[in-house]
C-alpha cells in the first residue's frame, strides 16, 4: 500500500512539473521605469516641541478674518512630557504669519486615571523675515502619561 502511495504522489508531481515545461514563455518585454529623482524624505506634519524649525522658503502665510482656528499660520505640536514625578501635556504653538496672534487654548486629555482639562489665553509674536519663529508653549498637569488628548484654539488678530 505505501509503495503505491508513493508512486502515486510521484506521478503527480512529474506530472505537474511536465505541465509547467509545455506552457509558452511570456515573450512580453518588461516594463522599463522611469530612473527615480533623488527625493528627500518629507518632514513630519507635527514635530515634537524643541524640534529643529523647517527652513522657510515661502512667503510668510496670511492671517484668517476674525476669529479662527487660523490654519495657515499655526503650527501646533503636542506631547506627554515627565517632569520628575510630575506628568504633563506640553502644547506648543509657532506663528507663521507676519501679525501677532491672539489665541485661547483649550485642552481636554483623557486618560486610564481619568480626565484633565486645561485652558489658557497667549499672544504669539509676529514671525519675521528670515528669522526662525518661536515657539510658545502650554503645559498642563495631567493624571497619567498616554490617552486621548483634543485640543482645539480659536486665535485673531491682535
Amino acid at each position: 500500500m505505501l509503495p503505491a502511495l508513493t508512486l502515486g504522489v510521484v506521478a503527480w508531481f512529474v506530472t505537474a512539473a511536465a505541465a509547467e515545461d509545455a506552457a509558452p514563455p511570456d515573450t512580453t518585454p518588461p516594463q522599463q521605469s522611469a530612473p527615480a529623482a533623488a527625493t528627500p524624505p518629507p518632514l513630519p506634519q507635527n514635530p515634537l516641541p524643541g524640534s529643529a524649525p523647517a527652513p522657510v522658503a515661502q512667503p510668510n502665510p496670511v492671517p484668517d478674518a476674525g476669529t479662527s482656528a487660523q490654519a495657515a499660520c499655526i503650527e501646533e505640536t503636542g506631547d506627554y512630557q515627565t517632569q520628575g514625578d510630575k506628568i504633563i501635556y506640553v502644547i506648543g504653538l509657532t506663528n507663521k504669519c507676519d501679525k501677532r496672534l491672539r489665541c485661547e487654548i483649550f485642552a481636554y486629555v483623557v486618560g486610564a486615571r481619568g480626565p484633565t482639562y486645561g485652558h489658557t489665553i497667549t499672544i504669539l509674536a509676529a514671525a519675521a523675515n528670515g528669522a526662525a519663529p518661536t515657539l510658545r508653549t502650554f503645559a498642563m498637569k495631567v493624571k497619567a502619561a498616554g490617552g486621548t488628548a483634543q485640543v482645539s484654539r480659536q486665535c485673531r488678530v491682535f
